[in-house]
């Protein structure tokens, strides 16, 4: 890290950390997106654009990182800033990990995991609209909040459905193999509700 020149000091540079945060939460839609779309029809399309929307979507934290180090101020806690953006990294990790279980034990999608990651790619577009009216309009964000938590729920219901279902099964090795994409998911929905948690502090402590 270079040294702080005495102009730094009296005139330190600012940074635009609610800008960084919608890209990486639009560049994390799109990759649940694209894995909604896979999921629903094995597009290879689809599964290029899970990886390439991940690097750019872990170049922008790591930047967001690094001006967090640099930055003197910043518009809201650097805890949270910090926070939110890993929370959303992670999202998108288990997004992957659904993505290369499913093609690694070539399993055949379900009804379960359909609705789980359609679920998830609806909550994350709503984080992405959440953040938009972050700076200038916190109070606005209260039905994106509550929509966030109802997609995260519904997700929940359905695992529990999902897994139900799954153990009335005979297929050991099936039970295996599905229980590992259900969970993957299953983590994706806990990190959205910590993610839209930290988002909430967030609003809490600006209006």
């Amino acid at each position: 890290m270079k040294e702080s020149t005495f102009f730094d000091k009296i005139f330190p540079k600012k940074y635009n950390f609610y800008s960084m945060l919608l890209e990486q939460s639009k560049i994390n839609y799109q990759v649940i997106h694209a894995l909604e779309r896979w999921i629903k029809d094995k597009d290879d399309t689809d599964s290029n654009d899970l990886f390439i929307k991940k690097s750019e979507a872990d170049k922008i934290r790591f930047k967001l990182e690094y001006d967090l180090v640099e930055a003197f101020t910043t518009p809201f806690d650097r805890q949270d800033l910090y926070s939110i953006s890993v929370e959303m990294s992670k999202i998108i990790d288990c997004s992957i990990s659904v993505f290369k279980t499913i093609k690694a034990l070539n399993i055949e999608v379900d009804s379960t995991i359909i609705g789980m990651s359609s679920l998830l790619s609806q909550g994350a577009l709503e984080l992405s609209e959440a953040i938009l009216v972050l700076e200038k309009n916190p109070a606005e964000s209260q039905t994106k909040i509550e929509s966030i938590r109802i997609a995260q729920n519904s997700m929940e219901d359905i695992y529990i459905s999902g897994f139900s279902e799954l153990f009335s099964s005979k297929d050991a090795i099936a039970i295996l193999k599905y229980r590992e994409v259900y969970n993957f998911l299953k983590e994706a929905a806990i990190l959205l509700g910590d993610t839209v948690d930290i988002y909430h502090r967030i609003c809490v402590r600006m209006i």
